[in-house]
């Protein structure tokens, strides 16, 4: 038994900062998704698209697509797109739709009006849902520099906001803001 429990490795970990910029590896990270992220809505929000389109009188509708990985390694998108969802929903300044989520939407609303099982009065009413006005679409690259024993790695993301009925590019950035340096 004692032999056992020796053989055992022991467990020894710390509870970190989960804002706290760490770089363990050359890969993209939660930290680089969310600083590529703010970096991209401010760029967005503060460009002449918004404003024009507030001549309106009503804040933009907005979904975002998902983020296309052109890079050599798995990155997990899903955490970009939804750092750049968040970063454009707390700014207050457009209306976002949930594309993510219809399908689970379109059920319930089945559910709801043809199950049987739900008060009339409380059922919600298909065919009330808004469109969007623009889809946000992006692609994430990277580029790996090697001199020597050194080693950069950058990344490049690249985001452009299309307005759906005349599909035209209103706003469009590219930010080469990540790189990492490694011996």
């Amino acid at each position: 038994f004692f032999a056992l429990t020796n053989c055992t490795p022991q467990f020894q970990g710390e509870y970190i900062d989960p804002h706290a910029a760490e770089i363990i590896d050359d890969r993209f990270n939660d930290t680089d998704a969310h600083q590529t992220s703010k970096t991209l809505v401010d760029s967005m929000l503060q460009k002449p698209w918004l404003s024009s389109y507030a001549v309106t009188g009503k804040k933009p509708i907005v979904i975002v697509m998902d983020i296309e990985n052109q890079t050599d390694e798995h990155i997990d998108t899903e955490t970009l797109r939804k750092s750049i969802e968040n970063d454009l929903i707390n700014s207050g300044r457009i209306r976002f739709l949930n594309a993510q989520a219809r399908e689970a939407v379109m059920k319930e609303l089945a559910y709801q009006n043809d199950s049987g099982m739900v008060a009339e009065h409380s059922a919600k009413k298909r065919g009330r849902q808004i469109g969007a006005d623009f889809i946000v679409r992006g692609a994430i690259s990277s580029r790996t520099s090697v001199q020597g024993k050194m080693k950069t790695k950058s990344y490049q993301t690249a985001l452009n906001l299309t307005h759906l009925e005349t599909t035209e590019i209103v706003w469009s950035e590219y930010y080469d803001g990540i790189k990492k340096r490694f011996t």
